[in-house]
């Protein structure tokens, strides 16, 4: 049983109040009784964000989070986020074209949040499941079945009932439960949330981590060496971060605070509350970031150059991202767990391979770390294949000419411990969020690459996976 798996599961089940411990049979926890608010500890920091956009340099906030128990594993399976502050925030966007019917995600918050004003926040789990989406700051007035009209409160939310805080940062791991269509305590996604949130320029990514900087079976391959079940659609280990796009942020105290099921009162739940501040001394912005330039040595990798970091960054990671040969095959020379995608929505998905940059120098992509090829082997007998397959090589796996994979290169800048923090890289309880400055600054540079236009409408395909 791997941990990671684990920490997963413990997004993935509902119905359950307690923290996620023990094992069990496949990947199950065990759940405390205990109430969950005396055993976990919440961690919170913001920073500034400089975000590179088609239009150029936007500003926002990044927030980083963790609600863990004593062994790092997410302390809770279902909670229900607020985030309030000196900040304002951009447009409203419409609800429903998110993870779940309550979420303005992705296009900005709801319009009960602008009209508040500093306020992030998402639907609580009590509004009963089928009650119709009211995205407005008055109560909705809809039909009923019997001829009549019933009065619907206004619940839309940036995060709606799918957004909480877990492992690493805030993502769509909310379990389940009384929906139709769905099996109970699995999670609404297995996907994080795409980053910048709030982006309306097109340029949002999947913050996924691979090999070589995230490889949690210690086999090189990262999550893509078959060996683990996390759920369709996690292609890595979640980033952790929360980069809110055009929102401008003040500088003062910020405060997180978490609503979480904690048990019933005959046949009704109850809730309690958790909550930590942390402090924005600064509202100056890291350097704008500028993603390096990959070149390929023709054997599956390549290597580029970092001359230096933007002024205020500690750590960058450069993400590289395959997106595979643009065909409709069933493999190319990464076998099935590679990044193919046809038209009829079937293929792994995209390969994601992260480097960790801590100084100016030259840096590699390997030649063999992408996915394994001999998937039912186990893990005795791990045989990865290309980085990103040549044309050479692809046209020998599909046995006619091919093209190479293309990919994108992007790099994210942070003057806080970005990477040393997520799990499971850190399995500790209270990881170290905030840099030197007391604060968790974040430069996002443009996506560039053969495919940079095409990776978000490629990358959109596979953020939306549920199950």
């Amino acid at each position: 049983m791997y941990k990671y798996r684990l920490g997963i599961a413990c997004v993935a089940l509902s119905g359950m109040l307690g923290g996620c411990g023990g094992g069990g049979s496949n990947g199950i926890p065990k759940i405390s009784s205990v109430n969950p608010l005396s055993t976990g500890v919440l961690q919170f920091a913001v920073g500034t964000a400089n975000i590179m956009t088609p239009a150029g340099p936007v500003g926002g906030l990044n927030v980083v989070s963790t609600y863990r128990q004593s062994d790092g594993l997410s302390n809770v399976l279902v909670d229900t986020p607020t985030i309030t502050g000196p900040f304002t925030l951009p447009p409203p966007s419409s609800a429903g074209g998110g993870v779940d019917p309550y979420s303005t995600l992705p296009g900005g918050p709801s319009v009960s949040e602008v009209a508040a004003g500093g306020k992030i926040t998402g639907t609580s789990q009590s509004v009963h499941t089928g009650t119709p989406a009211c995205d407005q700051t008055t109560p909705c007035t809809e039909a009923n079945a019997n001829g009549g009209t019933t009065t619907i409160l206004p619940n839309t939310s940036t995060f709606g009932q799918a957004g909480g805080v877990f492992v690493n940062g805030i993502s769509p791991g909310n379990a389940q439960s009384g929906i139709p269509g769905t099996q109970d305590g699995q999670a609404w996604s297995y996907v994080p949330y795409s980053e910048p949130l709030y982006d309306t320029t097109s340029t949002a990514f999947v913050p996924f981590g691979g090999p070589p900087a995230f490889d949690p079976d210690k086999d090189g391959l990262g999550l893509r060496d078959g060996l683990s079940n996390l759920g369709q659609g996690v292609l890595g280990i979640p980033l952790g971060i929360s980069t809110f796009e055009g929102v401008g942020a003040s500088s003062g105290t910020y405060n997180l605070s978490l609503q979480v099921p904690t048990g019933f009162s005959g046949a009704t739940p109850t809730y309690g509350t958790v909550s930590t501040t942390a402090t924005l001394a600064s509202t100056v912005k890291l350097g704008t970031i500028t993603a390096p330039t990959l070149a390929l040595d023709g054997k599956g990798g390549g290597s580029f150059t970092v001359a230096s970091l933007p002024a205020g960054v500690t750590e960058e990671l450069v993400q590289i991202v395959d997106f595979g040969d643009g065909s409709d095959a069933a493999e190319t020379c990464q076998g099935p767990l590679g990044a193919t995608q046809d038209t009829a929505g079937g293929g792994a998905g995209p390969v994601y391979y992260t480097i960790l940059v801590k100084a100016p120098g030259n840096y590699t992509l390997p030649d063999s770390i992408g996915p394994n090829t001999t998937v039912s082997s186990g893990k005795t007998d791990i045989t990865p294949s290309p980085s990103i397959c040549t044309a050479a090589e692809n046209t020998t796996a599909l046995g006619a000419t091919d093209a190479g994979d293309s990919y994108t290169i992007q790099a994210i800048g942070a003057d806080y411990p970005l990477y040393e923090s997520l799990y499971p890289n850190n399995v500790t309880q209270k990881p170290t969020l905030a840099g030197a400055n007391g604060q968790a600054d974040i430069t996002i540079s443009a996506l560039v690459g053969p495919a940079a236009s095409l990776a978000h409408r490629r990358q959109s395909g596979f953020r939306r996976f549920h199950r």
